[in-house]
């Protein structure tokens, strides 16, 4: 497996993670838990979620933990904290299998740590299909969640585009029908719209370049829900200013995305 291979996991990461954030699991969720976690004090709301111990602040728990090693720069503790956040996820499966953000958190969990590890060592740990696997089982219960959906696209685009297509069992074509599927489910979700526009854009079909900038310019002019999404626009809007600027620069923003 090469480093552009495990590079995908990183990019299921940023789909998942921003897409799930707003689950609709969150109505059950205790406000000042959500608060914190919107806020982006994401070890405090992990700490909080998990000592309400159900199976929904569990998978918040998991979710908020999830957070920090996307923003982490140390591949050691990102790590660490990805387990963590795994143990919170699988938690959350075992008091409640049904649970669909559960299985979402747990897939990217999988993904963070095979993300950090050497290429050899994320193969042997089979990261890719217990990702898979969780994605699946998410899909399975709920076919049409617009996050998990959205996860599973980018998870088709990136393993085809870096892997080659059928990798794995990827397949670009259905990574793009899930994308339109979660964008109709959420059309007011920024995160599934920017993870459409790069992911569509980085697999570099001339038919599917309107749809991806449709989707670029509507992560740009949603208002972001919380900390994470503010930061995803800020990328967005980066991003809308490299394709201005001509195809290498766009190129090169997307060759620099995890």
């Amino acid at each position: 497996m090469t480093r552009q291979h495990i590079s995908f996991w990183i990019s299921l990461l940023i789909g998942a993670l921003c897409l799930s954030a707003h689950a609709p699991a969150c109505a059950a969720l205790d406000e000042d838990v959500v608060a914190k976690f919107e806020s982006g004090a994401y070890e405090e709301a992990a700490e909080a979620a998990t000592a309400l111990g159900d199976a929904q602040h569990l998978a918040l728990a998991a979710r908020s933990l999830n957070a920090r090693p996307y923003l982490e720069a140390d591949n050691r503790v990102a790590r660490k904290v990805a387990k963590r956040a795994l143990k919170a996820a699988e938690q959350a499966i075992e008091a409640d299998p049904t649970l669909v953000e559960a299985h979402l958190q747990a897939a990217i969990s999988y993904a963070q740590r095979g993300a950090r590890m050497a290429p050899v060592r994320a193969f042997i740990s089979g990261a890719a299909s217990k990702a898979r696997e969780r994605l699946d089982r998410a899909l399975e219960m709920e076919p049409q969640n617009a996050w998990a959906l959205s996860s599973s696209a980018a998870w088709h685009l990136e393993v085809a585009r870096r892997g080659g297509e059928g990798r794995f069992g990827s397949d670009p074509q259905v990574g793009q029908r899930q994308f339109v599927e979660a964008r109709v489910a959420a059309p007011d979700n920024l995160s599934i719209a920017y993870e459409c526009a790069l992911r569509l854009l980085a697999y570099d079909t001339l038919d599917w370049r309107p749809e991806a900038l449709d989707a670029l310019a509507a992560a740009i002019a949603l208002e972001p829900a919380d900390a994470f999404e503010r930061a995803v626009q800020a990328r967005a809007i980066e991003f809308q200013a490299a394709i201005e600027q001509g195809r290498e620069a766009e190129r090169a923003f997307i060759e620099a995305q995890p």
